[in-house]
């Protein structure tokens, strides 16, 4: 016969464990993994054209939840996603403006073509719902909606049906990374009426012309090869803007771009790649 002190021992430990829950994109400890890229043999490099959004004349795009430009954010990340991309030794990469210049966004495109880029990638932050005013430090007021968290990933159909399923096809691939690295994908609710959800994949999201509200964007209908827009986040939501001042935020969303970049530049080689570097 057990003694109590030997019962309740016993008893203490079927008891199971609670385990806390992994914590969620954009919460402070939420996980990012950072993938290892894989080439397939023969990718060689591929020029990619990073536009960092905004900073065009009277275009300084969103003020953050720390009231941030938006065009400076734009810059800092292009910077820091073209020294990763050239790092791997499989990328080009050209940014669209430097610090302190303005330049108007048919130079860009132009730009781009002249260099023959194989990929356009727009960088943005976005800004979404009814925000309200706040100070992030005494004195500063800034504006801040903690309920729309997520990155999202934009492409247009207004071009031919080769050049639609490119676009298409570029922006699935990022996306897809980017949600298997962690990072959250945006609902939608904020793009009635200006995108359509893509079936095919979430987080990406289409400007039809079918739409009565078409938006007609510059950097997503003009180029004549592969562009996107990439919503790196909601600049608004306090949890999420911090995230990405983070080092390990950077090298996960560049693993995540650069992984995409090959699954739509060389989409054969790639999958062939993929499935013999499975287990």
């Amino acid at each position: 016969m057990l003694g109590l002190g030997a019962a309740r021992a016993l008893a203490e430990s079927t008891v199971p464990l609670t385990v806390a829950p992994t914590p969620a994109w954009p919460a402070p400890g939420a996980p990012l993994s950072v993938a290892r890229v894989r080439f397939p043999e023969g990718f060689g490099k591929r020029r990619i054209y990073l536009d960092a959004g905004h900073g065009a004349q009277g275009n300084t795009g969103n003020k953050s939840v720390t009231c941030e430009d938006e065009e400076a954010f734009t810059l800092r990340i292009a910077e820091d996603l073209a020294r990763r991309l050239e790092a791997t030794g499989h990328f080009q990469v050209r940014i669209s403006r430097k610090p302190g210049e303005r330049v108007p966004y048919p130079s860009r495109i132009n730009a781009a073509r002249k260099w023959n880029a194989h990929v356009l990638l727009s960088l943005h932050s976005d800004a979404r719902g009814m925000a309200m005013p706040w100070e992030p430090a005494p004195g500063q007021q800034c504006y801040r909606q903690d309920t729309s968290p997520g990155f999202s990933v934009l492409w247009s159909e207004e071009a031919e049906v080769p050049l639609q399923n490119r676009r298409a096809g570029l922006a699935r691939a990022i996306a897809r990374h980017l949600g298997q690295a962690g990072f959250r994908h945006y609902d939608g609710m904020d793009y009635t009426g200006l995108y359509a959800a893509d079936s095919a994949q979430a987080g990406v999201f289409v400007s039809r012309v079918s739409e009565p509200t078409h938006r007609r964007i510059f950097v997503l209908r003009r180029p004549t090869f592969p562009s996107v827009i990439i919503e790196t986040h909601h600049a608004l939501d306090f949890e999420e803007a911090a995230r990405w001042r983070e080092e390990r935020t950077l090298e996960a969303f560049a693993a995540a771009v650069a992984q995409g970049l090959v699954d739509a530049l060389a989409p054969a080689a790639a999958s062939a790649a993929n499935a013999t570097a499975r287990p």
